[in-house]
């Protein structure tokens, strides 16, 4: 079974959790609980949680997440219901992830920080196709992934395609789709000077790359000096694609959105 962490120090999220009874029926152990910053180090140092909630004052929350960004980096983040029909729909999507990332045919394979990686791609590629519905989706996916963007700082969508605009780009490449999503992943995605870039491909076949400052990060995020470090970057990477796949590929438009949260299609918010 698996087991949490519950940090909060506010009454209706503590009452929530409280209504639940048969912890075990719904595949976790009754969660630890503290209520502050010392009380999720102490915590941390004495037993497992394969996911944390946090529902405290912002200051706390603020040193909490920065303490486990750099100690647990991989422990997903669920959000804080605060009815026990919320506390059951957040455990949900925490069990789905979980179960995701214990499966056997990742644990032969690849480790919890590769397993995340693909699942935040795959959230990722709904968010730029607009099959996230809200900024609150968003956000709280976000945490559960531990994806680092900062989802309120200006971001860049670059599109690209071959040659051909007529034909659709993964029909031309005969490996397939999931080999040239592999492809793009190898050239395109990183980060560099505090943007993550991940790349994808729509659903009608153009190739989008998604580029978002990281949370945190201090470098000049001008949407000038983005646009600018993005298209010599996109450049380089281009010219690998054509070294090593063969594929001719050239830039078509570059979108500036003010937030993260704008390509959510319940917002219409976009430049």
């Amino acid at each position: 079974m698996y087991k949490l962490l519950l940090v909060s120090d506010q009454e209706e999220v503590l009452d929530a959790f409280s209504q639940i009874k048969n912890w075990e029926l719904i595949g976790f152990k009754p969660p630890h609980i503290r209520h502050d910053y010392e009380g999720t180090i102490d915590s941390l140092s004495k037993h497992h949680a394969d996911g944390i909630c946090l529902a405290v004052s912002p200051d706390q929350e603020e040193l909490i997440l920065s303490y486990l960004q750099e100690h647990y980096p991989n422990v997903s983040i669920f959000a804080a219901g605060h009815s026990e029909e919320e506390v059951l729909r957040y455990l949900s999507e925490l069990k789905i992830l979980l179960n995701r990332i214990h499966a056997d045919f990742y644990n032969d394979r690849m480790n919890t920080t590769d397993v995340l990686q693909i699942c935040r791609h795959e959230f990722f590629r709904k968010v730029i196709n607009g099959k996230v519905n809200s900024s609150e989706d968003l956000r709280r996916n976000m945490r559960l992934l531990r994806s680092r963007m900062d989802a309120d700082r200006p971001c860049l969508l670059i599109e690209i395609d071959q040659s051909a605009p007529y034909d659709k780009l993964e029909g031309r490449w005969h490996y397939g789709k999931e080999r040239l999503e592999i492809a793009l992943r190898t050239s395109f995605a990183g980060d560099l000077n505090g943007i993550h870039i991940l790349p994808t491909i729509h659903s009608d076949g153009r190739i989008l790359i998604l580029a978002c400052p990281l949370h945190g990060v201090d470098y000049d995020m001008s949407v000038d000096n983005m646009t600018a470090t993005l298209t010599s970057y996109t450049a380089d990477s281009i010219a690998h694609m054509k070294e090593y796949f063969g594929l001719d590929l050239h830039i078509t438009g570059i979108r500036v959105f003010p937030a993260l949260t704008a390509l959510c299609c319940g917002n219409a918010n976009e430049e």
